[in-house]
Parts: C-alpha cells; structure tokens; sequence
C-alpha cells in the first residue's frame, strides 16, 4: 500500500559569493564517517566571479534529527584567477588629431579599469613609422597609479607601420624578461585608423603570431574601413574566426561603446587554452550532482569538472578531499559526465567506487576505481562501455549484496533512455567477483516498456520476499502515459530474477511515479523495510508487508505407481489405487519484524488446494471423490499438521511416461496480525510440484534397450495423378523386438504441394510376446510434431559481423494452447544454442478470430540465438519446431487460426549500420483443422428416412382404399349381364316382342 509521506521541511542555510569571509581558504577538516547520517546536495550553486557566474555546489551532513552536522566542502574556492597577459597596440600616426588620441588613450584606461581585481597584467606600445613602448607587465605589475601611465604618452605622428608594429609586440614584448608569464592567456589588442603603409606583409607576421598564442583583436576606427581593402586588413589581423575579433567604429567616440563587448569577449577566454588543456577546470564542477555516504566518507560527483569531463570528490579522514577522475589518462573524456552516479563496491572490508560517464563517446561508460596498494592513488581497474548511442548508459547504478555477506555482488547498470520498438530503457546485470572486480561485460539485462525510462531509478530495498535474498526496485516513470511504475526484483543466489513484482495501482492524479526510489530502511517502526517512492511533487512511503512461508513436505506412498494399477487389459475403466500421498505442512521459518517473537504469530487461517495434473485437459488422476482438485482448510501454525489423501487412477491413461504432478497452493483467510502493525501478511510463493512418476517396465536393470522396425507403405496406390487423386495414405507399421520403448518419435517429411490432414492408430496388440510394446505419451492416437516457420538470415556485405536474432512467436490464445513451440534450430554450426527469454503476456482480449494474432493478443514464447560470425553471403536458415494442439477448436468454435511470428537481428550499432528496413521480419501461419467428412451417418440416415417415408406413403394409400381387391365385384356384374330375361312383362309391362329370327 502507498501512503503520501508525511515529513517535515528542512531549511539549510549556506553562504556562498564573494563577501563570504569563509570564501579565502579551501582547507577541508576530516569528516567523520557517518552510515546512518543523511546528506542533502545542491549541485547549482551559483558563484559570481567578476563578470562570470560560475556554477559549483556543496552538501550538508545531517543527523538522525536532521540537524546539520558538517557543510562539505566547509566553504566554496576562490574565484578562480586565470593569469592574463593584454598588450595595447594603438595607433599614433598623422592622420589621427590630438582629441582622437586623447579618446584612445581615455578608452585605454577604461578597459584597464574594467580588469581590476582579477589576473590580468597589461602593457601599452604605439606604433607610426616607428615602435614605442610605453610600458611593459614589469611596469604596470609595479604601477599603482596606471591613469598616469596612459596619460603621460605622447603621439608620434608619422605614417602607419601596422604590420611591423605587430612582429616587434610578439618578439618584444610577449617574452619572459617583459613580465610575460608561461601559462598565461596573451591577448593582443591593435587599434588602428586605417591602412598600413610598410612594405611588410600580414602574411610574414601573423603566422608568428599564432605560434606564439597569441589572441588579436582588431579595432577599425573611422570611414576608411568602409572599403574592401581596409576591411580586408582587419580581418588579416584578427585571430579566426575573424567576426568574433573586430570591432569597427565609425569615430574614435564610439569606442566608449565596445568597452563591454571587449571585456565580454575577453573574459570568455580567460584561462582557455592552458597547460592543462582544458577551457574549464572547476568552475562549473557541480559538486553533489551524485552524493553517497561510504565507509570512506561522504562521495560528492564532480559531473562539471575539467570541461565536463567530471570525476569525484572523496571526502575521508584526511584534510585534503581525493579527486578520482581519469580526465588525464584518457583524451577522450570530455563532456563524459563522469560523476553523474557513483556507488561503493565493497570486498574484503575494501572499498571501491563505481562511477558512471553517461554521455562518453554518445554511448556512456561506466568505471570500477580501485585504490592502489602501494602509492594509495585511486586508478581504473575495470570499464563497461554502453551500446545504443543516447541511451544514457550507467545514468543510474545499484549495487546489491544479495547474501547480506558484506561483499557486493551485482552491479545494476541503468540505461533509462535505451530504445528498441519494443522496449524503452534497460538495465544491466554486472556480477562482481571475490576479488571485487567488475565483469567488462553484462550479458544479463532487465527491459522496461516503451517509452517507460526504465532503470531511470534503483534501489535496493532490503529483503521484502523472505528468502534472504536482498530485492531490488526499479522504477519507470514515464510508462503508461507518464503516469510511471515501479518495479520489484527478487534477488536470487545468482542474481536477480527476471520475473517482476509490479507494485499495486495508485491514484491516476500520480505522474512520473518511480522518478526516485530509495528503500532498505525501517522508518515506520515495525521492523519491517520501507520503500520511499517519488512521483511529482509527491514522495509516497511504501510499507513492505510480513511474509508467510509455509514449509511443506509431501511424500508418496509407493514412491511410484506400480505397472499392475495400470494394467488396462482392454478396459476404459479402472478405479485403481495409483498411490497415497501424505501432505505435511507448517510454519518452520517466517519473517516478522525483530521485536515480534514467532509465538506472537498465533494461528493463522488459510485455505489449501491440492491440484493433480493441473493444466491438462484429460483427467488421469483423481482423488478418492473430489476428482483432480480437492481444496481445505486449516490453521497454520509453528505445530506440523498432516493428512493423509488416496490417489486413484479412474480411466485407464493414455500418457505413462510423463509423471503426474500435485501442486499445493495457498490462500489466507485470517484477520491482520495486531504484533506486526496490524498488517495483512502475505504467503511467499507457492511451494513446488512434485511428481508421482509411472513405474517402467524395462526388467531388472531399469533401463529399455528396444529393437525397433519400421515398415510402410502407400496401401495399394501405385502412381499419385496431381488433380485426379484426392488423397495420399501412408500406412506405416512399427514393431519392437526388444524392451518396451518409450517417448517414440516417427519423423515424416514430405513435399510443399501436399497437404496433411489426419493420422489415424489402426491397430495395436493389446497383448505382445514377453510383455514387449511401444509406449507413445500424451495422445491414444498420434502426435504430429511441425516445423511451421523458416527464417533466413543473410550477411550481404563483405565482411563477417557478429549478430544475434531474436525470434517471438505466438504458443497461446486466451489461455488455450494452440502449439507448443520448444526450439529454435539453426541450419548450421555458426550459431551458438539459442536460449529461451522471458516471455510475453498479452492484454486482455476478448476471443480469438482469425484475425492474425500477435504478441499483443497472444502468449508468446521469445528465443534469442547469438551468432559469433555471420559469414557473408551464406544465409543462415533458422527452423521453429512444434507440437500442435487443437484443443482451442472445441473452445472457440473456430476452424483455423492465424498467427504471427516475427523475428530482428540486433548488433553492435556503434560499429555497424543497417538499413532500417530490414532487421526485423514477420511470418504468418495459419492453422487450421482439417477433417475428412464421415459419409456414413449421411447413409444410414437416409436408408432410415427412406423406410420411414415408404411406410407412411403406403399407409396413407392404404386408407384411402387403393390397396382394397374389387376384381371379384367385377366378374360378378359381367355374369349376371349374360343370363336371358323374362317372357312376358310382369303386370303393367307391354308385351316383349322377340327379335329372335323366324323359322
């Protein structure tokens, strides 16, 4: 849970500028090693030396009441005196009336002036037909009142012999036994009225100049440097680049206007181009950009110091703090930042100092510093160089001590602004050895989200798991819109886990949340760590909560499931005793705070599952009358409690090889603990499965020597017709003359123009000679195992380049096994064996279609293969091999599927390019289900209809009579028509005249 931290302000008042009167001295006292004190930093103190504003910092040391203990440094250094050395070259020619040069002169004095209080010494010459020295730095050094100086020169007048006058100010006056001072920055400054005269060239005179280092300005004064060829004189003159050296006036009254253009310029290169090579030494060091409290003393990052090149400051029991830096050793420090991190490594009761360089070489360098043993200087000992330009590597470090042993062993490496498509900054795992060096490669890296900045904070955050293990916090303060995250790593004996523990939701109105994390420390009294969060404008306090871990022993009965409990005999039902499992659970090692005793736990209450086969869709186990799962409760406590359960093998199975497995998983139902605050506790991870394996028939030895053979052939079919035959059968038959075998694998390979359908079991021996069989895990029938993708990998150039190639590709929708994808194989020795990385989790989706499906919506397995040489123009062919599974037919009523995978390389991109275009690719691959139709319902339902439909035709003819016999009716009627009739008519008939013939 995070809570707003509630805290007090803390006012530190510092006297920092010129009227300081600390300011004089930078005698440091010794500070007192202080782990448990804290310190505060302001690295943009700001420090006005003349006219510049030099940036520099200091810290405070504070107690556990936050009263201030030390100020470090005691007082910031002097305003930093760069000797100067400025000569004067004024033009005293004819065409210059006696008023100009008394403004030349006045403006001579005024820029004088303007110098006061710093290193800057000055000499005064003018030129005509003649040279001049009016006075010299011995002079001026030894001159209180220099207005009488300047006063007192006279004009010579004559021609103008500007370019001699220049070769006698660099012979003459920029030497030693003039006052000219080695180190110095030497400035001249010629003011002229127009056009040299002498038949010396520029060309002859400039060149000497410049190998003396000396900086010209040019001063145009007057209307004639409105033409091409005076202003092609001055720029002559000038040092490069020439527009920033000349000031052009139109009269000699205007120079009172430049007086602050030139002091300006002038101050922007005091002390540039000294001995030590650097434009800036520790004027704008920074001091505390990066603070830590060692065992040394207090560490104060210098990023600013000897133009950016930085370092460190190491403030220990001697008077005089430690400057570690390799700015002298190494020329290509400059702007490296060294400072911007730091951390102690510790070994063997020494201390060493791991330092960052974010912006070396655009790529970032990160620097181990060991103290020497015999001089006691600080010198590199080891170098991590970053590998994406920007990434800001070594931004942030960590160092973690996993065991609590004393001795570091990981150093965290941030690289917040490391990019790929798919990820947004990273963070390198470094182990350190017994001897407290460095590894100069971080193979192991933990990635953040895109655009997240992950790794732009670290901590370590003491142990909040339980397992004795030091955890880590990493933070991401721009995932999600901004709206930021934290991290938490596990630590493991070997380093870090690369599963996170992300943090609960916290209010939306949060933004940059991980920005800063700090933690390892008990600040809410319950003994437990806390995690100090910042966000903006916001620190959130993160309670860590007190974890149960149940210790757990369950052990079987007999150890595995004898060969007569699975002796089917042809019967699909068993209802056999597989084993007896007894399941013993405690309390034997908690973590609680230190003040609560074990016994202050009590009982807790908690619900338990047990779960055999958990994740397979087939049951081959159960327990006596609850099926697979059977789930209570009880009350946890310091006292073992076990319970004895029957296992029962209810169908006869399918899978013998494979062991059946029973997990234990808990969940607590009791009320807050009142001895630890009132806190929820929480159960450590779930304890693992263990397995019940099947008992293999393979004689007193215990190991199968099988015999197999194999036969097949195309049942009958002679010559396959392409359009004419609809279906290729194979029918293959396996026989074993040995010990049963187990796990057999048939591998059939056959052309693209073919399509698979089925694979049916025809027959199997229920009963073989000496017990003798072949043993098939997982399916009754078959298995079909797929090579569904290929990818290839070419090296079009002309020389062989080390690559890795990432493959990432969908195994499951919606939780529902569509392949199991278990290898990458390449087609040649070259690449080295490609491990598994973590894999990815989709968001939620609402069901599968036959959309194609990508790591967005689906559970995909990542694999990174390492190719040490990619040799040109031999493609390297990469194959993903998989078992296919169909049972996400019978719960997405869907026929087919289609999934996406896809694959990048990735190299050194300080050394190599690639086109853009082609380092990643994708593979779609649908899979469908394909079933041959059963035409004998069709039949038999139609023979049944057909009867039933005659049977109700013929009794509907039978009710209308058509089947009744009136055959006899008829022959009756035809008999009776040929009798003879009566001789005379009855009592009114007429009488009957015979039409018989007379005789």
């Amino acid at each position: 849970m995070g809570v707003p931290c509630p805290g007090r302000t803390l006012y530190i008042h510092g006297e920092a500028g010129p009227g300081s009167p600390a300011l004089g001295s930078t005698q440091e006292s010794p500070v007192t090693p202080c782990l448990s004190c804290a310190q505060a930093c302001g690295p943009t103190v700001h420090q006005t030396c003349g006219e510049n504003m030099y940036v520099k910092g200091y810290c405070f040391l504070l107690d556990q009441n936050l009263q201030q203990l030390q100020h470090i440094p005691n007082s910031l250094p002097e305003c930093p005196k760069h000797p100067t050395d400025i000569v004067f070259l004024i033009d005293g020619s004819g065409s210059i009336d006696y008023h100009n040069f008394e403004t030349m002169k006045t403006f001579v004095i005024e820029v004088i002036r303007r110098f006061r209080g710093t290193d800057t010494l000055f000499a005064l010459t003018q030129f005509s037909s003649t040279f001049e020295e009016h006075f010299d730095f011995n002079k001026f050094e030894s001159t209180h009142d220099i207005d009488s100086l300047v006063r007192q020169v006279r004009q010579l007048r004559d021609y103008t012999y500007t370019a001699t006058a220049i070769q006698k100010v660099v012979r003459e006056l920029f030497v030693s036994w003039k006052g000219s001072r080695d180190g110095a920055a030497r400035i001249l400054i010629v003011v002229t009225d127009g056009m040299k005269n002498d038949y010396l060239q520029y060309s002859a005179v400039i060149p000497e100049a410049e190998r003396a280092g000396i900086i010209r300005y040019a001063i145009g004064v007057g209307d004639a440097f409105s033409q091409y060829h005076a202003q092609r004189e001055l720029h002559e003159i000038a040092s490069n680049p020439t527009d920033e050296h000349i000031f052009q006036v139109n009269d000699f009254d205007a120079l009172q206007g430049i007086q602050n253009q030139l002091q300006e310029k002038i101050f922007a290169i005091e002390g540039t181009q000294s001995q030590s090579g650097s434009s800036f030494q520790l004027e704008m060091s920074q001091d505390g950009f990066s603070s830590l409290l060692s065992p040394d003393g207090p560490v104060l990052g210098v990023v600013g110091a000897y133009d950016w090149s930085g370092g460190i400051y190491l403030y220990g029991s001697s008077r005089e703090p430690s400057f570690i830096n390799v700015s002298r050793t190494s020329g290509d420090m400059e702007d490296a930042y060294l400072g911007y991190s730091v951390q102690v490594v510790t070994s063997q009761g020494r201390s060493s100092y791991v330092v960052g360089a974010p912006r070396h070489n655009h790529i970032g360098k990160v620097i181990l510093f060991r103290q020497d043993d015999k001089h006691g200087g600080w010198r590199m000992e080891t170098e991590v160089l970053g590998e994406q330009v920007g990434s800001y590597f070594g931004g942030t470090l960590c160092t973690v001590d996993l065991d609590r042993d004393g001795n570091t062993d990981l150093v965290l490496i941030g690289a917040p602004m490391y990019h790929t498509p798919l990820n947004g900054g990273r963070v390198y795992i470094c182990p350190i050895n017994q001897q407290g060096v460095m590894q100069k490669t971080c193979s192991k890296t933990l990635q953040g989200k895109a655009f997240g900045r992950f790794g732009a904070s670290m901590s370590e955050i003491g142990d909040i798991s339980g397992d004795r293990q030091m955890d880590v916090a990493i933070g991401a303060p721009m995932e999600n819109d901004n709206l930021g995250a934290l991290y938490i790593f596990h630590g493991e004996k070997k380093g870090l886990s690369p599963q996170y523990r992300q943090g609960s939701l916290f209010p939306s109105r949060l933004h940059y949340f991980g920005q800063a994390v700090s933690g390892g420390t008990d600040l809410t009294g319950d003994g437990l760590p806390d995690i100090a969060v910042g966000a903006q404008g916001q620190v959130l306090l993160l309670r860590s909560r007190p974890v149960l871990k149940v210790g757990v022993s369950i052990s079987f009965q007999p150890s595995t499931i004898p060969t007569s409990a699975f002796d089917c005999q042809g019967q699909e039902q068993l209802n056999t005793e597989a084993s007896r499992a007894e399941v013993c659970q405690t309390i034997p090692t908690h973590r609680s705070p230190e003040p609560v005793k074990p016994l202050a736990w009590g009982w807790i209450g908690a619900r338990y599952s047990l779960a055999l086969d958990p994740g397979r869709t087939k049951i081959r186990a159960a327990f006596d009358s609850t099926g697979p799962v059977l789930s209570r409760e009880l009350q946890l406590g310091i006292e073992t409690r076990c319970e004895t359960y029957q296992i029962m093998l209810p169908l006869c199975p399918e899978d013998t090889v494979t062991p059946i497995t029973l997990r234990l998983n808990y969940t607590l139902t009791g009320e807050p603990i009142i001895a630890a605050g009132r806190l929820r506790p929480i159960l450590s991870e779930d304890s693992a499965p263990v397995s019940l394996p099947f008992q293999k028939d393979c004689g007193t030895d215990g190991r199968c020597d099988d015999q197999l053979e194999i036969s097949f052939n195309f049942s009958g079919l002679s010559t396959l017709v392409v359009g004419v035959t609809p279906e290729l059968n194979t029918t293959v038959s396996i026989q074993n003359h040995g010990e049963n075998s187990y796990s057999t694998i048939v591998q059939f390979f056959y052309p693209a123009a073919l399509s698979y359908r089925r694979v049916l079991l025809l027959q199997v021996p229920q009963h073989t000679p000496r017990g003798l069989g072949i043993r098939a895990p997982g399916f009754s029938s078959c298995s079909a195992l797929w090579r569904v993708c290929f990818f290839q990998v070419k090296n079009l150039r002309q020389r062989s380049v080390p690559i890795s190639v990432t493959f990432q590709f969908p195994v499951e929708l919606s939780g529902v096994r569509v392949w199991d994808a278990s290898e990458v194989v390449p087609s040649k020795v070259p690449a080295s064996p490609c491990p598994c990385v973590s894999p990815t989790h989709p968001l939620p989706h609402p069901a599968i279609s036959f959309h194609p499906q990508d790591c967005s919506v689906a559970t995909c397995k990542k694999i990174r293969c390492r190719i040490a040489s990619l040799e040109m123009q031999q493609p390297l062919e990469f194959m993903i091999k998989g078992s296919v599974s169909f049972q996400w037919v019978s719960q997405t009523q869907q026929q087919k599927v289609s999934l996406v995978s896809e694959a990048w390389i990735e190299y050194e991109e300080k050394k190599y390019t690639q086109k853009e275009g082609f380092v990643q690719r994708q593979v779609q691959t649908v899979v469908e289900r394909s079933e041959v139709y059963n035409y004998l319902p069709i039949i038999v339902g139609s023979c049944v209809g057909g009867l039933v439909l005659l049977a109700l035709i013929t009794a509907a003819l039978y009710k209308f009579g058509f089947f009744k016999r009136q055959y006899k009716q008829m022959m009756e009627d035809g008999v009776e028509g040929e009798r003879p009739g009566p001789t005379q008519s009855t009592a009114t008939g007429n009488p009957t005249v015979s039409d018989a013939p007379k005789q």
